[in-house]
């Protein structure tokens, strides 16, 4: 349906090209002179000018109104895009804050823990953290050995 409308949409843009090509200047008396005026004498001597000027505000108006309408179908598809690619960023960063408080508790105990399952949206309290062991003399200055 994109594709149709896509497709009338440039045709009116060619045909509406063509339409204002057609039409004879306000300065024609010249041109009309040497043997410029052929086309409007076919429509009669002011017929083409009418003819024409409504042919061009038709071809103007549905041109308008094609424009408005694949604007609108692209605005649509951007922000159905956009807001999927929101929930999709946010569910994202949702599940790597789980894995760092998940990693960060393993870090912090020294063991693995079992997988839980996070929901989207659920805030995992921090674990709390086992005492470390306290550190010796020898790891102050390794290259030093205490008698």
């Amino acid at each position: 349906m994109l594709a149709f409308f896509t497709t009338i949409h440039v045709l009116l843009c060619i045909f509406m090209i063509f339409v204002i090509l057609l039409q004879p200047g306000k300065d024609a008396g010249m041109g009309a002179a040497l043997g410029g005026g052929a086309a409007s004498s076919a429509f009669g001597g002011r017929g083409a000018v009418t003819f024409l000027t409504k042919l061009t505000a038709a071809c103007a108006v549905a041109f308008f109104v094609t424009s408005l309408g694949l604007s609108l179908v692209g605005l649509k598809t951007s922000l159905v895009s956009k807001s999927s690619l929101v929930a999709e960023q946010q569910e994202k960063a949702e599940k790597e804050k789980a894995e760092k408080a998940k990693a960060d508790a393993e870090k912090a105990t020294g063991t693995t823990a079992a997988p839980t399952e996070v929901k989207p949206g659920e805030v995992v309290p921090p674990q709390p953290a086992q005492p470390a062991d306290a550190p010796k003399a020898t790891d102050a200055v390794p290259s030093q050995k205490l008698p």
